[in-house]
């Protein structure tokens, strides 16, 4: 390819330095270095077919910006201020419509593919690794962002990020089970909940809130690392049984042999029973807060993994408002509607 060629095709924008260029709105990616991580990606790609697919992306897009601008032109100062008139009255139409009754909660499980296979394979959890292939990665561990390592992002970019990245292949058949448990819960909260993947949903808590203020403490109580049942039962001394053992996860607990137990009494064992309860217990409460952080402790306590969690009152409104960070805590979408009608304005 002659000099005259590769002008030709040479990206003459910074819309493509962008699109080829770090995408950082990812937990885990503050603060990087973007100048040295786009230089890195820059240096990796030139030359390869992810390049060349994505520089003809980029015209594509130019093509489609420059044919708008184009219509843009021809519009009359009449003409504008007739769709501005109209843009308007659907605003005041649509402010109208309205529906800020529902509650509605956005659920993204965090680092999904990444925290399964971490999960399943322990060795992983202090590795910069990601899920997917040289082609494509589908996800990347908080290790592995560090580095600049992220999803949608080729494999071979990435291994040049991060050396000691470790790739494990995909396995849907694993994360559609684990995301079959956690939809079992997602059920509890709205029967007609709307899954956008296998590790993200739209639910509509409203019915649920109301049904949620009827119901007695018992039916919000959780022990710790018993699973996600309510109301769990504390454990107990059983002569019929080898041993006696205190709820999951909590290895300072003593355990008791048969006969340890007889020498028990009934009482003692009763009134130490109820002190661990009180210990390792959480009780939620009726609030939609409350019932999001019950949503997401349940699905931990099941699956061992970990939830992020939106509210609003639409779900697209939601979607940019939880697009925007990624929410460790329940809070309130932070887009209100101003900013969506001043940015249809803009258009």
């Amino acid at each position: 390819m002659d000099h005259q060629e590769e002008q030709e095709i040479a990206p003459s924008n910074e819309g493509f330095q962008f699109r080829m260029g770090l995408n950082d709105n990812k937990a885990g990616m503050e603060g990087l270095d973007k100048e040295k991580i786009n230089k890195i990606i820059m240096e990796a790609t030139k030359g390869s077919k992810f390049y060349d697919n994505e520089l003809k992306k980029d015209q594509q897009v130019n093509q489609r910006i420059e044919k708008m601008l184009q219509q843009k032109s021809q519009l009359t100062i009449s003409q504008i201020k007739k769709a501005q008139v109209q843009v308007d009255k659907l605003a005041l139409e649509l402010e109208r419509s309205r529906d800020l009754s529902r509650v509605i909660v956005h659920v993204d499980m965090d680092a999904f593919y990444a925290a399964v296979e971490m999960r399943d394979n322990p060795e992983l959890k202090d590795k910069p690794m990601a899920v997917g292939s040289m082609s494509m990665l589908s996800t990347s561990n908080y290790l592995a962002r560090r580095f600049g390592v992220r999803a949608a992002m080729p494999g071979f970019i990435a291994k040049r990020l991060c050396p000691n990245l470790y790739i494990v292949p995909l396995n849907f058949d694993k994360y559609r089970a684990v995301s079959k448990e956690v939809r079992e819960i997602f059920s509890e909260y709205d029967p007609n909940f709307l899954p956008l993947s296998l590790d993200e949903a739209y639910l509509d808590i409203t019915d649920h809130l109301e049904e949620r203020l009827t119901w007695p403490e018992e039916r919000r109580r959780f022990l710790v690392g018993t699973g996600n049942s309510g109301n769990n039962s504390t454990a107990k001394c059983e002569p019929e049984e080898t041993q006696c053992t205190s709820p999951e996860l909590f290895e300072d607990f003593p355990t008791f042999l048969p006969d340890q137990c007889h020498d028990r009494s009934r009482q003692d064992t009763e009134r130490e029973n109820k002190e661990r309860t009180q210990e390792n217990v959480l009780v939620f409460g009726t609030s939609a807060e409350e019932a999001v952080r019950e949503m997401r402790f349940r699905i931990e306590q099941k699956t061992t993994l970990t939830a992020s969690a939106g509210k609003g009152y639409r779900s697209h409104v939601l979607t940019s408002g939880t697009t925007l960070e990624r929410l460790q805590v329940f809070s309130a979408c932070s887009v209100t509607w101003g900013k969506v009608i001043a940015q249809v304005k803009n258009l």
